[in-house]
């Protein structure tokens, strides 16, 4: 792992590209709970729909990224899209598309990945099996139209796209395949002559979006991966839709898909949708507006007690302990990526840096927001080692932190002229 990749995402307050995992800091729990999910989405075939509420820097999205990545340990096929105009709700066959658009396994990216993989697969068993060319093809066309028999009773013409793509390929006809390809990830701009070369009519509609969904995560376990996980960001988009009735669309559609679950209709998938408080509790236009899905997620018990089989998960910000641990784990990161003694610098003030954010985050009421605290921590630990020989008092480390919510910025009264302009080792 490039530790310097990762500090520089969460110093941006962007969630690094990999080590999610490996930087969660009190989620155990939660974590626990949904590498059993997805145990259970494997091994029993379960399609589960989960909610992830949580304030603005709550770390959400950084969730997603660690479920997406224990995804990958346990070979599942992973979607993410967020929530925006380009992808509103209210459009299911727009979700969609930009679902069969973003798939990607631990191996690579894409729907045409996925498809290419499989077939290599078949033909290097048809290969080992026979020596002869045209045994080979009745091999893989036959071994391929088994595969796609659960695929085939959700979605008969996604099926057929795909064994055609297969013979289009046999054929040379490379771009016609290339359409059949096209035409799986929802695209709409095929012309009819094209589509009936492999074998289809129409196109991806907001009629037969579920149907696709339900039929690619059937697709994806029966060709070898445990299932499929779709990760919807930023859902509290949805209230940004200009019109009760197109937000009822949404809600509808999200009610559908839990259902669908729960009836068994969907196989091997979970879908994990991400929102703020607002979206789980505003009356107007939040999910409340919307009864027929209110009631199925909200809660029965009025407890402050963890219930981790709930259909939403509530990240709460950072306590003491979640600060200590994490600020050790991004002290020693950034000792191995910029090669000095951080600890030597920071242990001995960490008490008084922690004090400093648990007492901000009382005066408003709550936790210390994580994005806070480590764009917070890694500014001031990129800036004492690029300036080594100024923080030679530990006091003026406990001034950065103490200063940096101030409208200059953190240090707005350290006089900066008195600190060198880089020590060598940056």
């Amino acid at each position: 792992m490039d530790y310097e990749d990762v500090l520089i995402a969460l110093k941006s307050g962007n969630v690094p590209s990999h080590g999610a995992k490996n930087l969660c800091m009190g989620r155990e729990k939660e974590v626990e709970e949904f590498d059993r999910l997805l145990d259970k989405v494997d091994s029993d075939e379960k399609a589960i729909v989960k909610f992830v509420n949580g304030e603005y820097g709550a770390g959400k999205s950084f969730f997603l990224k660690v479920v997406e990545e224990i995804a990958f340990e346990k070979n599942f096929v992973v979607s993410w899209i967020t929530l925006s105009n380009d992808i509103p709700f209210n459009k299911i066959d727009v979700v969609y598309k930009n679902i069969a658009r973003n798939l990607k396994c631990k191996t690579g990216t894409s729907l045409d990945h996925i498809i290419d993989r499989w077939i290599t697969g078949l033909k290097m068993m048809a290969f080992e099996e026979s020596s002869n060319p045209q045994k080979q093809n009745e091999l893989v066309r036959k071994n391929l139209y088994n595969d796609l028999a659960d695929t085939r009773e959700h979605a008969n013409s996604f099926a057929i796209a795909i064994e055609n793509y297969n013979k289009l390929m046999n054929e040379e006809n490379y771009q016609t395949a290339a359409n059949a390809k096209a035409w799986l990830r929802g695209d709409s701009n095929i012309p009819y002559t094209e589509k009936k070369k492999f074998g289809v009519k129409g196109d991806v509609t907001k009629e037969n979006a579920i149907n696709f969904l339900e039929a690619l995560s059937i697709f994806v376990k029966s060709i070898g991966y445990s299932g499929l996980i779709v990760l919807i960001d930023e859902a509290e988009f949805i209230m940004n839709l200009h019109t009760k009735k197109l937000r009822d669309i949404a809600y509808n559609y999200i009610r559908d898909i839990y259902d669908n679950c729960n009836l068994g209709k969907f196989q091997n998938t979970l879908f994990l949708f991400a929102g703020t408080p607002e979206w789980f509790e505003q009356p107007q236009k939040g999910i409340p507006s919307y009864e027929a899905l209110d009631d199925r997620l909200k809660t029965v018990l009025d407890t402050d007690l963890e219930d981790m089989r709930k259909p939403i998960f509530n990240l709460k910000g950072f306590d003491e302990e979640n600060l200590k641990e994490i600020a050790g784990k991004l002290t020693i990161m950034h000792e191995e990526a910029y090669n000095w003694k951080a600890s030597d610098k920071i242990n001995p003030v960490l008490e008084d840096i922690v004090s400093i954010h648990l007492t901000d985050a009382s005066l408003t009421g709550g936790k210390v927001t994580p994005r806070t605290f480590i764009r917070s921590f890694i500014s001031v630990l990129d800036t004492v080692q690029q300036n080594q020989s100024f923080f030679n008092d530990s006091q003026k480390i406990i001034e950065l932190f103490e200063k940096q919510e101030t409208p200059g910025g953190f240090g707005d009264d350290i006089d900066f002229e008195d600190i060198d302009e880089f020590d060598d080792d940056w």
